[in-house]
């Protein structure tokens, strides 16, 4: 076996579904894709993707390593099934999220395929990376032949689907590269497009991070647009919609690392999310992807969720965080649940209507503002 052979046996070993190697630098084709969807402005919040220094290092491998001649690619696999129980008491968490970080499943494995690899090149300088350094990781696998770009922007591969998270591996010393994924195989289908709840798929292969449910419940710092709380139903962290379409997946295998497997989170729901103290959300996702959306956030999506569902038994649990949270972000979504639980339940009216009209003389002019516009059955869209 020659050196190239060896690591990507290794790979395996380590439970990585599909492992390739690309010659660098990459074709400039993907840093001229990025470097448009930068200029439409579609990355949102994500500003440290447009820093000049960024956007640097992503266009040219050797200015993260100097002298990188080859990226190791690789894919893990992630639970593809959903659980129907689980989703209605704990709300809707993007597949890779449900088990444990994903960051710390592959420090262990990808960080033994590094060691591996400068193991068989003495000498060589290495970095490695999963979606925390700059680097176009879905174009470099695309480049080692792991899969193709979809229209959904998300890396599919043939025989996996696209439940899986990429890894990279930088060397100073040239490999065996392996044959680009040079075609495409989304064909005529749209059913990304199509089932997309906010249109965040903006055309083929373009995603608008301002419109996508992922980016807003993660990523998203502030109040969730109004115009956009109804599309995002009861996604409490990420959104898989357009995975869940994609006909490619039903070649999705299970996850091969017990770590990734869904946490039951047992006695705990929605409503109860919301009783979480700071503390307590640092603990209860300790290990979790979830703590990405901090406190504040994570909540600010679980009323937006019960707001959505418009179970007139969250009342309680909402008018609570309505007057005593201590975060204005999450009292104003609660608000704004509230309102939307009225217009379905009548009977739930008067104890909402007090509820608001208390939150009316909150400190915070956010949270009056939205208690206002919630007595006044104005949702948004």
């Amino acid at each position: 076996m020659t050196t190239s052979e060896r690591i990507k046996a290794r790979a395996r070993e380590l439970g990585f579904a599909a492992v390739g190697i690309a010659r660098l630098p990459l074709d400039a084709s993907h840093s001229l894709r990025f470097e448009s969807w930068l200029a439409s402005g579609f990355h949102a919040g994500m500003e440290w993707l447009a820093s000049e220094r960024s956007r640097e290092r992503r266009a040219d491998p050797a200015r993260v390593l100097p002298g990188a001649r080859a990226m190791v690619c690789v894919a893990l696999c992630h639970e593809p099934a959903s659980d129907a129980a689980r989703d209605r008491r704990l709300g809707r968490v993007a597949r890779y999220a449900v088990g444990e970080d994903y960051h710390r499943v592959m420090r262990d494995s990808l960080g033994a395929l590094d060691r591996f690899a400068r193991d068989e090149l003495p000498g060589a300088r290495s970095l490695w990376y999963t979606d925390t350094g700059a680097i176009l990781e879905r174009g470099a696998a695309a480049r080692a032949g792991l899969g193709w770009i979809g229209k959904p922007s998300g890396l599919i591969a043939p025989r996996l689907g696209s439940y899986f998270l990429l890894g990279e591996i930088l060397l100073d010393r040239g490999l065996e590269p392996d044959p680009a994924f040079e075609r495409e195989h989304c064909g005529t289908c749209m059913r990304c497009l199509e089932a997309c709840p906010t249109g965040a798929i903006v055309a083929p292969y373009r995603v608008d991070a301002r419109r996508c449910i992922s980016y807003l419940t993660i990523e998203h710092r502030g109040a969730i647009p109004r115009e956009r709380r109804r599309a995002s139903g009861d996604w409490i962290f990420g959104c898989d919609v357009c995975q869940e379409v994609c006909p490619w997946n039903r070649f999705a295998p299970p996850a091969r690392s017990a770590r990734l497997h869904a946490r039951t989170l047992e006695d705990w729901t929605l409503e109860r999310f919301l009783e979480l103290d700071e503390e307590s959300f640092r603990a209860l996702f300790a290990t979790s992807p979830i703590r990405r959306a901090r406190r504040g956030g994570f909540l600010r999506n679980v009323c937006v969720a019960l707001g959505n569902r418009g179970d007139a038994g969250a009342v309680p649990a909402l008018c609570r965080a309505l007057a005593a949270d201590p975060d204005p972000l999450v009292r104003g979504h609660a608000a704004w649940a509230l309102g939307e639980i009225a217009r379905r339940h009548g009977e739930a009216a008067p104890e909402i209507a007090r509820a608001l009209a208390r939150a009316l003389e909150d400190a915070d002019a956010s949270v009056r503002e939205e208690a206002r516009l919630a007595r006044a059955g104005e949702g948004g869209g």
